[in-house]
C-alpha cells in the first residue's frame, strides 16, 4: 500500500508542462486588446485570420516564433497611435501587464519586481524592465495620440531645482 502511494505521488509530480507559444495565446491577446478598445470591430476579422499580426516581441531578443520561454514580452495592436502592453511568461503561465491606467501601472511594477526576483535576474535587468514599463506608460499609453510624455512638455523638466 505504501509503495503504491509512493508510485502515484512520483507519477503525479513528474507530469510534463504544456509549452506555450505565441500561436497558443494569440486569441487571448486579441480579445484583451478588443476589450481595451485598441482593436476596432472592423479590424477584428483581419487580425484574427492573420492578415495583420499583433506586434509581439521579447524585450531583449525578439524571441517569439517558437515556444515562448520565461521572460517579459511586449505586445500591441498593429495600428498606429495605440497603447502597448507587456506580458510575463512564467512556467507555461502568462500574466498581462495592463499599463493603461495608473492602477495597472502600479500592479505591473509589482508583478515585474516579483517575477525578476523569482527568476534571480541581475538588478540591471530588473531596472531596465521597470524603466521600459514606465516609459511606455508615460510616453505612449497615457496619451497615445501625442506619443510624448506631456509632463516633459508642461511639467518640471530641469533637475537643478530638485533636491
Amino acid at each position: 500500500m505504501c509503495l503504491s502511494l509512493l508510485l502515484v505521488s512520483l507519477v503525479s509530480s513528474c507530469q510534463t508542462t504544456k509549452l506555450m507559444s505565441y500561436k497558443s495565446i494569440n486569441n487571448e491577446l486579441i480579445d484583451f486588446l478588443i476589450k481595451k478598445g485598441d482593436i476596432k470591430d472592423h479590424q477584428v476579422h483581419d487580425i484574427k485570420n492573420g492578415t495583420y499580426k499583433l506586434d509581439f516581441f521579447g524585450l531583449y531578443n525578439d524571441y517569439h516564433n517558437e515556444n515562448l520561454i520565461d521572460g517579459i514580452y511586449s505586445f500591441s495592436a498593429p495600428i498606429s497611435h495605440t497603447k502597448s502592453y507587456f506580458l510575463i511568461i512564467d512556467k507555461s503561465n502568462y500574466t498581462i501587464l495592463d499599463i493603461s491606467t495608473r492602477e495597472g501601472l502600479d500592479m505591473a511594477i509589482k508583478n515585474t519586481l516579483d517575477f525578476c526576483e523569482k527568476q534571480k535576474y541581475c538588478s540591471d535587468f530588473t531596472e531596465d524592465y521597470i524603466s521600459r514599463i514606465l516609459t511606455v506608460y508615460y510616453r505612449k499609453n497615457k496619451n497615445p495620440s501625442a506619443g510624448i510624455d506631456v509632463n516633459c512638455e508642461n511639467g518640471i523638466t530641469s533637475k537643478k531645482d530638485l533636491p
